[in-house]
């Protein structure tokens, strides 16, 4: 998908529309990866991430880039969004330094193949505005992120996460918490739903884990652009499978439409 094309896709989501399921690849070597694109082109997800953390040929920028070419071939037009999440943030260890990962990241916005690219908010500011300047130059969207898989902070404190995650570049402004009752996740969609009305970027949330799943379902109702799904494997607890989330949104925004 053009990039500009991807960009209208999300700002229309920001006027009501039913949000992006995104489907995450978590293959570990160039077979496994075009196997997986395969299965999931089928079931037409919005939006693909690879999980570039999985791969074991990471540390490779030729292979990365020609596995990454082979896919979005196979992709018949879905766009991509590439993350090598941090193992601190729930990723895969990985032999790259930050610099080297920044390095991939910014090689990889001028390739034109990948439509966004995610970086982690609690990076090095340096590091951020690299891939950010990178970004822009390239018009692939930047979605700065934050994770915490132990709990779910406050409103406030979401909400400013939020406000920093724009501050330093984000063109998608992303949380992602592990709640630990139903009013932990309710927490995180008081504050998505304040983010939506005050902040000028789209901003993505979900809360984990099964007192989270749900989020997974409704968070489109509170603002949230994009949600996630299992397509093969489950990169994050909570995934509902593509085919059980597209029914349930369906239903939910066919609902309010009416």
């Amino acid at each position: 998908m053009d990039v500009k094309a991807f960009q209208q896709k999300v700002k229309s989501v920001q006027t009501g529309s039913q949000p992006m399921i995104c489907t995450p690849l978590i293959g570990q070597t160039k077979e496994e990866l075009l196997h997986e694109i395969e299965v999931l082109t089928e079931k037409k997800p919005d939006v693909i991430e690879w999980r570039a953390d999985f791969f074991q040929h990471l540390h490779d920028k030729e292979q990365v880039i020609d596995t990454l070419k082979r896919m979005v071939e196979k992709a018949k037009g879905i766009p991509f969004l590439f993350t090598i999440r941090s193992e601190k943030e729930g990723g895969e260890s990985i032999s790259l330094s930050e610099a080297e990962k920044v390095s991939l990241l910014v090689e990889l916005c001028s390739t034109q193949l990948v439509d966004a690219v995610d970086y982690e908010l609690m990076q090095d500011v340096t590091h951020i505005q690299q891939v950010s300047q990178a970004a822009k130059r390239n018009a692939v969207t930047l979605i700065v992120s934050y994770h915490d898989f132990h709990r779910t902070p406050g409103v406030d404190r979401l909400v400013q996460l939020f406000v920093n995650a724009k501050s330093v570049g984000a063109d998608i402004a992303k949380i992602a918490v592990m709640p630990h009752s139903y009013d932990d996740a309710l927490t995180l969609l008081s504050a998505t739903s304040h983010a939506k009305k005050h902040l000028s970027i789209p901003v993505i949330s979900m809360a984990m884990g099964e007192y989270g799943a749900f989020t997974r379902m409704v968070g489109g109702l509170f603002g949230s652009v994009m949600t996630f799904a299992v397509g093969k494997e489950s990169s994050a607890p909570g995934q509902v499978a593509i085919q059980d989330l597209n029914s349930v949104l369906s239903i939910v925004f066919q609902r309010i439409s009416e």
